[in-house]
């Protein structure tokens, strides 16, 4: 794992437009599986999976700057001023530019040729070591968060240095002998790399194997414990991608009871105070009301021998684990659903619902009205990826923008439908409040005659989360597809 923030650069044509009065610059900021030059000392050879980081999937505010420079500020994620996409080359963006200095410069200077490409920033989060065909390491970024892209005026020499201390942490990296002792692992990465074990780091002890911040031996049999170091339950379950698309997006309030309120923000009416009169104003109450939540959880079985001598592990574990909960956290923000004890309800239930022929750019452009009509704002519309492709192909190109961002909501692991075919949901997600338990809750045990009889450990992590609470009902609308 690296944590290291590290730049990279591409050659790439980009090109500029002018649309109206806004000036505008496209391009690829990254391009998947192109092997760059030789980077580090000693070097190594470094690719970008497809699956590393999908703009889709990740709510992170990137930044577009020139040369790397905030004080040549172009747009940003958040404004809406830089746009995101992937396809099957790479990562590619568009940015509308700031009408400064910068932003005239680097129009005039794309339109002209003189900026032949892009750099990237990112924090590598998981990554996989082979060897290249003239036998130099080879890594190939598996997971990352982008946080910065831009142009840069000298894109063909990247930024060695940050690539070097990202990978010092690992040790040096070997020279890979013809004679090496070969095993299953051997074969695939060089032995010192980060992640990977010798047997020099086998056997570690329990307080060694932190699951979610605890060590093993500080995990509970029978009981949850909080997990340490996670900081806040939405950016753990979202777990780089792999989880919950929604609860990072939507109004959560922590808590660390089962019961708890969600306070409201009502619709405020503000008047003209008339000189030396008495003042009268519409009177809204703040409302707080009371919820139970339910709770989702998930777990893994790990061969004991694995879980002390392989630490990635504990990163696969970690990872499926916060995956699984916040995928489910979706499900239950969209559909609701019971533990047992205790029911909540969704989007699809408290939302208002609207019938329509088809999910075109007209339903949803009715739809983004109704919510503006609340005095919200449409900040995403969610559905099935096969719903969220026919919206695509359906929408004429140029009027894409015009639509809120796209938010695909796959199936769970067992084949649990997470939202209904031909149902799409349109929504105020700033306006979407619900409870989430501050903490991830942990538990494991060796105890269960399966775990004894197969030598395994059972672990397992739990968030609770309440009813979906809407400030406005119109603020999300759900569309349905029906005769």
């Amino acid at each position: 794992m690296h944590s290291a923030t590290e730049t990279r650069a591409l050659v790439r044509a980009l090109s500029a437009r002018s649309v109206g009065a806004t000036l505008k610059i496209r391009g690829y900021g990254i391009v998947f599986n192109s092997p760059s030059a030789p980077l580090g000392n000693p070097p190594f050879i470094e690719q970008i999976s497809p699956a590393a980081w999908s703009p889709e999937n990740d709510a992170t505010d990137v930044l577009c700057t020139f040369d790397h420079d905030t004080g040549n500020y172009l747009g940003r994620r958040s404004s809406g001023t830089l746009r995101l996409g992937a396809d099957q080359t790479g990562i590619w963006f568009e940015c509308d530019l700031p009408d400064t200095a910068a932003g005239r410069d680097v129009f005039a200077l794309v339109q002209r040729g003189d900026i032949p490409g892009c750099s990237f920033t990112f924090r590598a989060e998981d990554d996989e070591w082979s060897k290249a065909p003239n036998g130099t390491p080879l890594r190939t970024v598996t997971r990352m968060r982008v946080v910065e892209l831009g142009p840069v005026l000298n894109p063909a020499y990247p930024d060695t240095s940050v690539a070097v201390r990202s990978m010092r942490t690992a040790g040096p990296i070997p020279a890979i002998s013809a004679t090496e002792k070969s095993d299953a692992m051997n074969d695939n990465y060089p032995p010192r790399m980060a992640g990977i074990v010798t047997d020099d780091d086998a056997k570690r002890s329990r307080d060694e194997i932190k699951l979610f911040g605890r060590s093993l031996s500080e995990t509970r049999d029978a009981d949850w414990i909080d997990a340490e170091g996670t900081a806040y339950a939405p950016e753990v379950l979202s777990a780089a991608g792999k989880g919950s698309r929604l609860i990072e997006r939507v109004s959560s309030f922590p808590f660390k009871r089962q019961r708890g309120y969600v306070p409201i923000a009502p619709r405020v009416t503000a008047v003209l105070q008339p000189r030396n009169e008495a003042a009268t104003f519409i009177q809204n109450e703040v409302t707080a009301p009371d919820f139970q939540a339910v709770k989702v959880s998930a777990m893994v079985s790990i061969d004991k021998d694995t879980l002390s001598d392989v630490p990635p592990t504990e990163t696969a574990t970690n990872t499926a684990l916060a995956a699984a909960v916040g995928q489910r956290m979706d499900y239950v923000l969209i559909n609701g659903g019971t533990d047992g004890d205790v029911t909540v309800t969704g989007m699809i239930a408290d939302g208002h619902t609207t019938t329509v022929t088809a999910i075109d750019f007209d339903s949803l452009a009715d739809a983004i009205a109704r919510i503006e009509d609340s005095g919200g704002q449409a900040t995403a519309v969610v559905g099935r990826p096969s719903d969220i492709a026919g919206i695509k192909k359906k929408v004429d190109g140029t009027k894409l923008d015009k639509i809120p961002e796209l938010i695909s909501i796959p199936d769970l692991a067992d084949g649990t439908v997470g939202i209904p075919a031909g149902t799409v949901l349109v929504a105020d997600l700033s306006s979407v409040a619900v409870a989430l338990r501050k903490n991830l809750e942990i538990f494991k045990t060796e105890a269960a005659p399966e775990a004894f009889e197969r030598d395994r450990v059972f672990i397992a992590g739990r968030s609770r989360i309440s009813s979906v609470t809407l400030a406005d009902t119109a603020r999300v609308q759900v569309l349905k597809v029906g005769a």
